[in-house]
């Protein structure tokens, strides 16, 4: 009997070290999937930063004499603002097709709704506009789209803060003096917003919010004016649906100077 009882003991021992180890191998493997899940997310916001920067970057560092040329995007823009302020340009960053970057020709122009949860109304353009999700990504491995904005500015010049007007490089406390010869100065601001497309429940969801064509728009991207402040937006629909997504605003003030080269 005592022999019996040794063994119950010492199998119950056993057991309970077993299932000691089973708990600590099982608290290993949620500390190291919930490090790995911290991980991918950090990289993932790191490459959607970095997706949303590129066209921006293209923007900045392309010929400014082509800039105010309508076939591009931004000089179209410039023009249709003329008749009718307010609106936004949207085209899809396509880098990996044979299209060009900003092409006016592959622009869809929205008109902002009247409502804060209200979807755009398309003005000119079609589907050509509208990134789609199945198929515009940004590179070969398929995993980011990027939807692009323009937008001209209706704020006063008197709201902006001292010296945003000025040039890059222009330091007046060090002694550098600020452009008097300015013949025009125009104010653009370009939204962009980049999208996992892979992480969507349901694809349509997603999409809708993009928008697919003139009969079925989806929200405004650019809510930065004082009269849009609320509105629901591109990015916002996106993240609602729990879809990483990253959304990057600038404004660029393009200027026209004039130079004398020579004397009168």
């Amino acid at each position: 009997m005592i022999k019996k009882s040794q063994k119950g003991a010492t199998l119950i021992v056993v057991l309970v070290v077993l299932l000691m180890i089973t708990i600590v191998g099982v608290l290993a493997i949620r500390v190291a999937l919930t490090s790995l899940n911290i991980s991918t997310n950090a990289q993932l916001g790191q490459l959607l930063g970095q997706t949303a920067d590129t066209p921006l970057n293209q923007f900045y560092t392309s010929d400014v004499s082509k800039v105010y040329d309508i076939s591009g995007v931004i000089g179209y823009a410039l023009q249709e603002n003329k008749k009718e302020p307010g609106k936004e340009y949207i085209f899809c960053y396509r880098p990996t097709s044979s299209e060009k970057f900003g092409a006016s020709l592959g622009v869809t122009t929205l008109r902002v709704p009247s409502s804060k949860d209200g979807l755009a109304t398309v003005a000119t353009g079609g589907a050509d506009g509208f990134c789609n999700l199945e198929k515009d990504f940004g590179s070969s491995r398929k995993a980011i789209v990027t939807q692009v904005a323009i937008k001209i500015p209706q704020t006063e010049m008197d709201e902006i803060a001292p010296g945003g007007s000025l040039p890059r490089g222009t330091n007046l406390s060090s002694g550098t003096s600020s452009q008097i010869n300015i013949a025009d100065q125009q104010r653009v601001r370009i939204t962009t917003t980049s999208i996992v497309p892979s992480y969507a429940t349901d694809l349509a969801k997603a999409q809708a919010c993009i928008g697919v064509d003139a009969s079925k728009p989806g929200y405004i991207n650019d809510n930065t004016d004082p009269e849009q402040a609320d509105f629901k937006t591109v990015a916002s629909c996106l993240a609602g649906l729990g879809i990483p997504v990253n959304s990057q605003t600038q404004e660029f003030n393009l200027q026209t100077f004039y130079e004398q080269i020579e004397a009168p």
